[in-house]
């Protein structure tokens, strides 16, 4: 009597089997040309890239982008804000690390591509809402990425620990997307077994390591006092896929010398936040050198901070290692992020079988067709 895994069993045995077409795969990275962030820009050449004999596969490109989110009081002193939140739920990305990018310039051998248009980051979340499945849903930690996806939303007719009156609900037990975006940094204190409380991550590896193995995690954790703010600082090794930018970079095929020029326009940004000890009831954003949105998300105060009284956050995220908020900057126990200190451009390299290599390159004019 036949079954199913004959079948598969028969189909595999007749499957063909293609030789490679690659002699070499690879992978090169360049660094950006600017190493402080203040000013929220920066410059991307592939000059040394384009010069060596390799096909390169921008399709595949991306950039690895280090960042540091600051959360404090507002002020030097602890100005009321818990000493005690549990940090892990305090702060995360809106929707992914594309919220990192307000705009870009390309060029591409001398000649203009992209032109700047400013919010970008709007439109290509927009995309990725629209385009990602949850049968891809194996990069999305990779890109920071997953939906607000709420269980309950609506309007109170009160304040609550959810949101304040007349307001949708949005916090870390309700909003899944937020929840599993909260995951994608780790804390070495946090347990590794759900409410397992003798099981945590510093027993696997230490705060130490994972700065030295470049992965998202709180770096620093200081507790506030009288006279002191609280300090936590997230350390995130960001991955910006280039096709996530910009559907230039998904239209290319491999090629050769393409000489390009990326000009990056960042998401720096400083927020407030006031709490009555019920819901939110103020904030404020601050941008460097121009308008952009604000990157990041922080959960209700009540619910993710466990209780804190009244008082006022501040939040700040730049590019770099730096934290370049004025205020911020000069707090006790702000230090500087774990996880490196200049974006970098990663892009996939490969190298033909010399008749592939002839083939291709014969037949290799082509129209590249993408919506700007």
């Amino acid at each position: 009597m036949s079954s199913v895994s004959d079948h598969i069993q028969l189909m595999k045995s007749q499957e063909k089997q293609y030789d490679s077409v690659f002699d070499k795969r690879e992978w090169l990275y360049i660094n950006d040309t600017v190493t402080q962030y203040d000013q929220g820009t920066s410059i991307i050449e592939t000059t040394s890239l384009s010069n060596n004999s390799k096909f390169l596969d921008y399709n595949s490109a991306y950039l690895s982008v280090p960042l540091l989110i600051t959360l404090t009081s507002n002020g030097a002193t602890n100005e009321g804000i818990s000493t005690a939140m549990p940090y892990m739920k305090a702060v995360s990305f809106k929707q992914s690390f594309l919220s990192m990018i307000n705009s870009i310039t390309v060029d591409l051998n001398g000649q203009s591509m992209i032109q700047q248009n400013q919010l970008i980051d709007i439109y290509n979340h927009f995309r990725l809402l629209t385009s990602e499945s949850w049968t891809s849903q194996n990069r999305w930690s990779t890109i920071g990425f997953y939906p607000d996806v709420a269980e309950a939303g609506g309007f109170a007719s009160t304040n609550n620990k959810y949101a304040p009156a007349a307001n949708t609900t949005n916090n870390s037990n309700l909003n899944e997307g937020l929840t599993e975006r909260l995951k994608y940094i780790l804390d070495d204190s946090g347990v590794t077994l759900d409410a397992i409380t003798t099981s945590p991550l510093s027993g696997l590896i230490s705060k130490t390591e994972l700065a030295k193995l470049y992965v998202s995690h709180l770096s620093t954790k200081t507790a506030g006092s009288a006279t002191t703010s609280p300090v936590l600082q997230y350390s995130v090794k960001a991955t910006i896929m280039l096709k996530d930018i910009h559907p230039l970079f998904e239209a290319l095929p491999i090629s050769k010398s393409l000489n390009f020029k990326i000009q990056i326009f960042w998401n720096n940004s400083v927020a407030t936040a006031t709490q009555n000890g019920t819901a939110w009831t103020a904030q404020s954003s601050q941008f460097r050198a121009y308008n952009g949105t604000l990157p990041l998300m922080l959960n209700n105060i009540t619910d993710g901070f466990n209780g804190a009284p009244t008082g006022t956050l501040r939040a700040s995220v730049y590019v770099g290692d730096t934290c370049y908020d004025t205020t911020q900057k000069g707090f006790t126990g702000v230090t500087t992020g774990g996880v490196g200190k200049q974006v970098e451009l990663h892009v996939q390299a490969v190298q033909m079988l010399p008749d592939i290599e002839s083939n291709y390159a014969q037949n290799h004019m082509r129209d590249v067709s993408y919506h700007d």
